[in-house]
C-alpha cells in the first residue's frame, strides 16, 4: 500500500520543530504495526526564497519507507507511507493528522505489489473509507465500494500516465 498526503492548515510550531518529526518517525513505524530498520533521518531545508523552507524527514521500515516534507510558511505538509504490506490508513491519518495540527488532510491510498499485476486501485474501499482520491476509468475501487463512488472525483490535475503498462492504459481506459 502507498497513503499519500497532502495535510493543510497545519500549525507552523509543530511544522517546523525538527526534534518532534524525529520522534514521530521514530515511533510511528511501531503504532502502524511496521519495523523500523534504522533510526530516523530529519534535516532542515532552506529554499531560495524565504518562505521555501522545511524539514524533511525519512524512516526506513523493513515494509518499505515513510517520507515527510514540511512547509511551515504555507502551513503544509506532505508524506508518504509506503509498505509492501497492508496498515489501517485512517488511523495513520488520524496519528498524521494530530502530529502535525493540521485542519484539512487529502488523501490517496495506493494498491502497490506484485501481487496485484496491472492493478493500480485508488480507494475508498472498505479499508480506507475516509480517503479521497478516485480516478475514474483509471483506478478501479472495490467491488462493493462502488456505491460509495457516487460523487468521487478525480484530483484537480491529477494525469495517470505513470500508471500504464508497455504503453497500454489499465483496465482498458483511455488516457484523455
Amino acid at each position: 500500500m502507498h497513503l499519500v498526503i497532502e495535510g493543510r492548515r497545519g500549525d507552523w510550531h509543530k511544522l517546523q520543530d525538527l526534534p518532534a518529526l524525529y520522534e514521530l518517525l521514530d515511533t510511528l513505524p511501531g503504532k502502524i504495526n511496521m519495523t523500523k530498520i534504522m533510526p530516523p533521518i530529519v534535516t532542515r531545508y532552506v529554499g531560495v526564497t524565504p518562505e521555501d523552507w522545511g524539514i524533511s524527514g525519512f524512516v526506513m521500515i523493513a515494509e518499505s519507507h515513510i517520507s515527510v516534507h514540511t512547509f511551515p510558511e504555507s502551513g503544509e505538509v506532505s508524506i508518504d507511507v509506503f509498505s509492501c504490506k497492508e496498515f489501517d490508513p485512517v488511523l495513520t491519518c488520524k496519528y498524521l493528522s494530530e502530529a502535525f495540527g493540521l485542519q484539512e488532510i487529502e488523501t490517496c491510498v495506493l494498491r502497490r505489489g506484485l501481487e496485484y499485476g496491472l492493478e493500480t486501485t485508488m480507494l475508498p474501499t472498505r479499508m480506507a473509507h475516509e480517503v479521497t482520491a478516485f480516478t475514474p476509468n483509471i483506478t478501479k475501487p472495490d467491488v462493493d465500494a462502488e456505491a460509495e463512488l457516487v460523487g468521487a472525483t478525480a484530483l484537480n490535475g491529477y494525469h495517470p500516465n505513470g500508471y500504464e503498462s508497455n504503453g497500454s492504459p489499465l483496465n482498458g481506459s483511455s488516457l484523455n
